[in-house]
């Protein structure tokens, strides 16, 4: 299993990668005109996703910390409630942030 340590760092950079290119969406939206809409999008929802990274442990650790058996459960089965919550805080923020680029 991956230490605490790396997903902390790993979600650090995620989020930083996030947040650096939403700020350049936001910079060509408004001083060249244009912004590419995937990138508004994505890149809202990896800062969301990697500051999820940094506060709270993985859902399969989750799940494991708690004791439950995981050998059953595959793919979405595993997602915690904590991380569904993260999940769709990072898609509204995705959205808001393409609704707010697209009223420029």
């Amino acid at each position: 299993m991956v230490s605490r340590r790396k997903q902390q760092l790993g979600g650090l950079f995620i989020a930083l990668l996030g947040a650096g290119f939403t700020g350049w969406t936001w910079y060509t939206a408004f001083y060249e005109g244009y912004f590419y809409r995937k990138a508004s999008m994505i890149f809202p929802a990896f800062f969301v996703l990697g500051m999820g990274m940094i506060f709270f442990p993985g859902y399969k650790e989750e799940r494991i910390a708690r004791g439950e058996d995981i050998s059953s459960m595959k793919s979405w089965q595993l997602i915690t409630p904590r991380w569904w919550a993260i999940l769709i805080i990072a898609f509204v923020a995705a959205g808001v942030n393409y609704l707010l680029l697209s009223s420029l």
